[in-house]
């Protein structure tokens, strides 16, 4: 009996001790790093950690007093051996390697905060066992979780790192508030700071476009289409732009240079869905040459256009004129290239 209960005992303590090493394994991720000094700011360094494609690739600045151990004259000298540490609430990084000149790479090896991944899971967040290397890797603490919740979003795992990686926050939310911006979800927040739609942009543009929605202040943003970009195409004549046609001036590319380009050819009071035709159908000054060559001058604005949309130009007129027209009006050419040339000995 007394051997049997021993035998028990051994197995017990041999699965407890293998579960053990499992869960310190699990815990362990190895990898690589490389890093170079932030060239915008020398207080920081851009380290990037690679540990393959399951667990993926990381990068961002860090402030040097983040990285423990890390001496900025170690990263700026010759050959340098380095041993240093990033702690995070989700756990930690070891880092061994070294810096020639500003640049490094090197080993390293995180280790996860069982203490982090139980209070994430009593949160409602069960993967984070499975995400903890990201999490520790992006810095999604648990008071930067309270911080998102305490803001009233209930964000799933996956959306509280999107959060984290743009920089979501209080500080942000209040900045909002105080130009009576309240109320916004949690991705719209994302989308601000990655289009950077900042309460001084929002000021800037209510005081160019009053009654702008904010939706068309983004799209604006995105589009570049700022009061910077409205005064230039004011300074042109075209001060009456609503927010619609300066984002479509910038979508197709008309720009003071276009404008000034067409005027030389002669169009000088285009209006604006003129000039996003232009734009789209290719109008230029190359055409009007080579048009003029053929004896076409003087074509109007829909004109032009009409040749471009059905392909009449130098190429065709001269297979017209082959054809024994000598000069069809521009009307009778973009008739030829609908119906064909009415010859039957004529291809089209």
């Amino acid at each position: 009996m007394t051997t049997y209960l021993v035998t028990r005992a051994i197995a017990a303590l041999t699965l407890s001790l293998a579960l053990i090493t499992t869960a310190f394994a699990k815990d362990q991720q190895r990898g690589t790093w490389t890093a170079e000094l932030n060239q915008d700011d020398h207080q920081q360094l851009h380290l990037e950690i690679h540990s393959g494609p399951e667990r993926g690739d990381f990068g961002t600045s860090y402030a040097f007093r983040e990285l423990e151990g890390l001496d900025p004259a170690a990263v700026a000298a010759a050959n340098h051996q380095v041993a240093f540490q990033l702690h995070r609430d989700a756990g930690s990084f070891q880092f061994t390697g070294e810096f020639n000149q500003g640049l490094g790479h090197g080993e390293f090896t995180f280790t996860a905060n069982r203490d982090y991944i139980s209070s994430m899971q009593q949160m409602g967040y069960r993967e984070a066992d499975s995400k903890v290397f990201e999490l520790a890797a992006l810095d999604v603490s648990r008071a930067y979780v309270t911080e998102i919740r305490d803001l009233g979003y209930q964000a799933s795992l996956d959306r509280l790192i999107e959060a984290r990686i743009f920089k979501v926050g209080r500080e942000q939310v209040a900045g909002l508030k105080s130009v009576g911006v309240t109320d916004v979800p949690l991705e719209t927040l994302v989308q601000y700071r990655i289009f950077n739609v900042t309460p001084e942009y929002i000021r800037e543009m209510r005081a160019a476009f009053p009654n702008l929605s904010l939706d068309k202040m983004v799209e604006m943003r995105i589009h570049k289409a700022t009061p910077e970009f409205a005064q230039q195409m004011a300074t042109l004549g075209y001060g009456n732009l609503d927010a619609d046609q300066l984002v479509a001036f910038r979508i197709h590319g008309v720009t003071p240079e276009f404008i000034r380009e067409m005027a030389a050819l002669g169009f000088k009071n285009l209006d604006p869905d003129e000039l996003v035709q232009f734009r789209i159908f290719k109008v230029n000054a190359d055409q009007v040459s080579e048009l003029a060559k053929e004896g076409y001058r003087d074509l109007s604005a829909d004109q032009l256009v009409a040749f471009r949309i059905h392909h009449v130009d130098n190429v065709f007129i001269e297979k017209v004129k082959r054809a024994g027209y000598q000069h069809p009006s521009p009307d009778q050419l973009v008739e030829f290239r609908i119906m064909g040339i009415r010859l039957h000995e004529a291809e089209d």
